[in-house]
């Protein structure tokens, strides 16, 4: 079996990059590691699980990961209106993975 895991990570940082903008229409910075002194707004791939699905001969995975958006807006709306942005550029959208066959993206919670 292949895990595709860092094809998945960069396919999405690809599609998240340039395309996630905050409040004041601004592009918002994707990372999987943050560099120190970055400044808010900022959206982090995070934690990743991956869960066996495959077949007796067919393999496959179902992948989840956290997609953590950090803001110093006072209050939600920055971070809701980033989750937005996030949803809109993933939420079933064909993103090619390198080497494998990607079925869909789907928001979990």
């Amino acid at each position: 079996m292949a895990l595709h895991s860092w094809e998945l990570q960069k396919a999405i940082f690809n599609q998240l990059s340039g395309s996630i903008v905050g409040l004041d229409s601004a592009n918002i910075l994707v990372f999987d590691d943050v560099p120190e002194n970055t400044s808010y707004p900022y959206v982090v791939i995070g934690e990743e699980t991956a869960t066996n699905n495959g077949s007796k001969d067919l393999d496959g995975l179902e992948y989840t990961l956290t997609i953590h958006v950090w803001s110093s807006y006072r209050g939600r709306r920055e971070i809701k209106e980033i989750m937005q942005s996030v949803y809109q550029n993933l939420h079933n959208t064909a993103i090619s993975v390198t080497g494998a066959s990607l079925v869909n993206v789907r928001q979990e919670f």
